[in-house]
């Protein structure tokens, strides 16, 4: 598994060569891993090697890779979309399959603690293939009551000191830390006395495990993590948390960890700064193309995030016995600290301020942070009165079409869906776009009814249209129209290219944390719609920074047509440094010939590609078929 995770990562980073040494090596140590022939068929496909990537990609079907729309819309499979093999691909793949799937694992051993660590090996891990994921089965040392459950932490420490010895406070017996960094930025774990640190044996260690985005492990107890690093150089430089969101299946492997009592935090080093291009605060605001509740992003580089570690640690320590016990037993846990946490910063003034974009950005400032108001609301939190839980579903949704509507390597909008976040890239030439979301999957912990606020928390509230469409407002639709550059908060330095709807579901004692329906808009582009909202022009070569995980570049400007009734005849297609445009019809087929008076005689179909440059940087280029 961290073979295959760090083939992928190799490939998103355009080091092509790396990758299909690794998987080659795989390949060959593990000849029925399913996982390994389907990540080099991407390899082949994205080089358009199509008859290695067919070979391995029916290799791969045949071990048990069954996932038909998976194999379907993977974009890193585009290139073999058009030949008849992946319509045979497919089929073998909808056929029912009685074989079973590599890898299995010996039944590991628990790891014990000592002297407040214990040492992750080998021997240790087992693999749950419900979420592709190493179990990492780790076990805290004996109780011992006379351990104290803080030491200094100020107004923080004497109240976690008062309600232990009342016997009305937790502690952090059972929970873990996860330094994930090579202990280059460790949270004040002296300061809990209790939490048990998770440690990594020479084995893991040398496969680099312990170092950078957890996307390995779920350990057998609530963790909370952190790795103060990321990726610092060449043109695919970013976070861990974008890497994580930008990734295939980086999401979903951050819900897994949400939703079983895991909290990671990271910095957003450069991912989160204001101005553009190096112009007026020499960042480039805010390029995460979503947001969620998954993680804690601090605001800064190395060392930004232990003030919110330490908080988390001490909200822990502070819930009653009973109401943890409550929380580990659900999948709540995680939720409710962030939901206490989100209410809690110093800059969310009022209830309704909640229910803001103030309360809920993409990354977060330890200015704001109030440990105090943290602990004390976390310790008021009974098991029958908590937080319920926020999630949906993107039901429906305009679905535009490749090649005609828009132009990338990936044949969708779709960046990830998640329980409690799902997010979109808006690459239609559409004025605007329609989401049906449902809610109705949201629970609470003790069965109270329910009720449902979306809001509006980035973006122009007055162009977005959110409409109910049942009696209690768990199913809406909402109507987003494109959006150019602006602050994040009015009267912000910070600018952002997103939209982001946030669901909360209240049980008349609480509102939940939020769950997050987010629309990324490339910068890269200048677009110019008439009064009736159909689409003239589109500038994709403007020079500012998008993340090419997220749209792949491309140097040319469409100019569109319409005949008397409105309708879209075509466009026009000006390269960067070319005079002559290039005509296209209303379908996206190249004009190659026409006769008198424009009439069509030969068109020829287009497909969209990506060619890798110096530098590893990819843009996107047309090939005639």
């Amino acid at each position: 598994m961290a073979g295959q995770n760090r083939a992928v990562a190799l490939m998103r980073l355009k080091r092509f060569e790396e990758a299909e040494t690794l998987l080659r090596l795989m390949v060959e140590r593990f000849p029925q891993s399913p996982a390994a022939h389907y990540n080099l068929a991407c390899l082949f496909a994205i080089r358009e090697q199509v008859d290695e990537a067919f070979g391995n990609l029916q290799k791969a079907v045949e071990l048990g890779v069954h996932q038909v729309p998976h194999i379907k819309n993977d974009p890193d499979l585009a290139n073999l979309r058009q030949d008849e093999r992946f319509a045979e691909a497919l089929k073998i793949a909808g056929e029912p399959f009685d074989g079973s799937i590599w890898p299995s694992f010996p039944k590991p051993v628990y790891a014990l603690a000592k002297e407040g660590e214990v040492v992750l090996g080998e021997r240790n891990l087992g693999y749950d293939p419900k979420v592709g994921l190493f179990a990492g089965f780790v076990k805290p040392e004996s109780v011992d009551e006379n351990q104290s459950i803080a030491k200094g932490q100020g107004k923080v420490g004497e109240l976690l000191r008062k309600w232990h010895e009342e016997g009305t406070a937790a502690g952090n017996r059972g929970d873990f830390y996860d330094n994930h960094d090579g202990d280059h930025s460790n949270m004040n774990f002296r300061g809990f006395p209790q939490l048990t640190r998770i440690e990594y044996a020479e084995p893991l260690r040398k496969r680099r495990l312990h170092n950078g985005l957890q996307r390995y492990f779920v350990f057998s107890g609530i963790t909370l993590g952190n790795s103060s690093t990321a990726i610092t150089g060449g043109p695919n430089w970013r976070s861990q948390p974008r890497l994580a969101l930008t990734q295939p299946n980086g999401a979903r492997m951050l819900s897994l960890h949400y939703l079983r009592n895991h909290l990671y935090f990271y910095p957003e080093h450069k991912d989160h700064d204001s101005g553009r291009n190096g112009k007026k605060g020499g960042g480039h605001g805010d390029v995460f193309p979503a947001n969620t509740p998954y993680l804690v992003i601090s605001q800064g580089s190395s060392g930004s995030d232990r003030p919110f570690m330490n908080a988390f640690a001490a909200m822990l320590a502070a819930l009653r016995p009973e109401t943890k016990q409550a929380l580990a037993r659900s999948p709540l846990l995680m939720p409710t600290l962030q939901q206490v946490f989100r209410r809690s910063n110093r800059n969310v003034e009022s209830d309704e301020d909640y229910f803001s974009g103030k309360a809920h950005p993409t990354v977060f400032d330890s200015a704001q942070l109030d440990p105090e108001v943290m602990v004390r609301r976390a310790h008021e939190l009974k098991p029958d009165s908590l937080p319920p839980f926020a999630q949906f579903k993107v039901i429906k949704e305009d679905t535009p079409v490749p090649g005609r509507d828009f132009f990338d390597i990936r044949p969708h909008q779709r960046l990830f869906d998640t329980p409690c976040a799902s997010a979109r890239v808006y690459k239609s030439t559409a004025s605007s776009l329609r989401f049906t979301l449902d809610a109705g999957a949201s629970r609470d912990l003790s069965g109270k009814p329910l009720s449902y606020r979306w809001e509006v928390l980035r973006g122009d509230p007055e162009r977005i249209l959110i409409e109910e469409k049942d009696a209690n407002g768990s199913r809406v639709e909402i109507t987003i129209p494109w959006h150019e550059r602006r602050p994040v908060l009015s009267g912000s330095a910070m600018e952002s290219n997103r939209v982001d709807i946030g669901l909360f579901v209240g049980n008349g004692e609480y509102w939940s944390a939020p769950a997050f329906f987010s629309v990324y808009f490339p910068d890269n582009q200048k677009r110019v719609y008439d009064d009736r909202g159909q689409v003239l022009s589109i500038d994709y070569s403007l020079d500012h920074y998008v993340d090419p995980f997220v749209d792949t570049p491309r140097k040319w400007q469409d100019k569109y047509k319409y005949d008397d009734e409105g309708t879209c005849i075509g466009w026009t297609r000006f390269h960067k440094g070319e005079k002559l445009g290039q005509k296209f019809t209303a379908d996206g087929l190249l004009i190659i010939e026409t006769g008198k008076n424009e009439s069509k005689v030969k068109t020829k179909p287009v497909r969209y590609v990506g060619r890798q440059l110096k530098g590893a940087r990819t843009v996107l280029i047309q090939e005639i078929q």
